[in-house]
């Protein structure tokens, strides 16, 4: 059974949206989710006017999937098994071009889609000089 808007949970936190500037990306913004406490970069991903103005008024995480075309709350049933892990924004802060956000969470399960707690779990390490990759499955 698909998630509706009145199974949704409410967030503990709302924003009063400020006019962000659409247009140099014809309609996205990009987004960056960050662990409220450690700073760590937990996920990357765009919204458009829509999305950002439901993350602020509900205080939970909504996107533009662009693969699918339509805005979505993270959380949401879409049969990629995240349905009921909803993720609560804490802060929200935006660049000085007004074209870019950060979204501060306390996360509660693993924010990749790929069950890791981050999208960001490879990194590559200078050695020598040369690059070795290191994945992270913490």
């Amino acid at each position: 059974m698909a998630e509706t808007e009145t199974t949704r949970p409410t967030g503990t936190h709302q924003f009063k949206p400020i006019e962000l500037n659409f247009d140099k990306m014809g309609g996205l913004v990009p987004f960056v989710l960050q662990h409220a406490y450690t700073g760590e970069a937990l996920m990357m991903g765009f919204m458009n006017d829509e999305a950002w103005r439901l993350s602020c008024e509900t205080g939970l995480l909504a996107l533009y999937r662009r693969t699918l075309g339509r805005v979505r709350f993270m959380g949401d049933d879409d049969g990629e098994g995240d349905a009921g892990r909803y993720v609560f924004i804490t802060r929200v802060k935006v660049d000085c071009d007004i074209d870019a956000v950060v979204f501060d969470t306390v996360p509660q399960f693993p924010i990749c889609g790929h069950r890791y707690l981050t999208c960001f779990h490879t990194e590559l390490r200078a050695r020598g000089g040369q690059f070795d990759e290191e994945d992270d499955h913490a």
